[in-house]
């Protein structure tokens, strides 16, 4: 019993935060999932959605919890970017979405939520999605002469430089790989998505 009130409650609070959105924001897309309220702008709003979200003091969404993006290769618009923001005033927390090409930036948001620095770091190593007026836009996780982006899959599992001992000149010298196997595309090959009639 207790339950379903406060799911009730929640619906409550979200539909109310959906009718002031309406009000003030234009040209987005309000998702309800349960608890949560997933927002889907145009990418060129985010700043002003942004400082709206966090100087409000109808909404006060002064914490970024974090920056997820997900990879849909086979689509025009590849990348789909998600703010996670948070408010601690009034307990509440949505999420923030957008849609972006591969090549094409998307702005900092650093100036606003300053642990987005870290993110947006992130987000530029492993997929390759640059961030404008990010003042430090360095590798996080890879190495500083890895190219490509790892989960891009962009680049041979077993490296460019492969590391061997020459017994003439008795050190170690580095030597580029030779790949003698052509690429391989499974997606292809659909044999293993369908199941076998016993």
């Amino acid at each position: 019993m207790q339950r379903n009130i406060k799911f009730t409650l929640f619906k409550k609070i979200n539909l109310i935060i959906v009718s002031v959105f309406f009000k003030i924001f234009k040209n987005i897309k309000i998702k309800l999932k349960g608890f949560d309220v997933n927002l889907i702008i145009k990418k060129n709003n985010l700043i002003n959605y942004l400082t709206i979200l966090k100087k409000n003091s109808s909404f006060l969404f002064n914490t970024l919890i974090d920056l997820v993006v997900e990879d849909f290769p086979k689509k025009k618009n590849r990348y789909f970017v998600k703010y996670f923001i948070r408010s601690m005033t009034y307990s509440k927390y949505i999420q923030i979405s957008l849609k972006t090409k591969e090549y094409k930036p998307i702005f900092s948001i650093i100036n606003i939520y300053k642990s987005s620095f870290w993110l947006e770091r992130e987000a530029w190593d492993l997929f390759g999605i640059f961030f404008l007026y990010n003042k430090d836009l360095r590798r996080l996780l890879t190495d500083y002469g890895f190219r490509g982006n790892p989960f891009k899959k962009d680049f041979p599992l077993i490296g460019y430089l492969e590391i061997y001992f020459d017994f003439f000149y008795k050190k170690l010298k580095y030597q580029k790989v030779k790949n003698t196997q052509k690429k391989h595309n499974f997606y292809n090959n659909k044999i293993f998505f369908y199941k076998k009639n016993i």
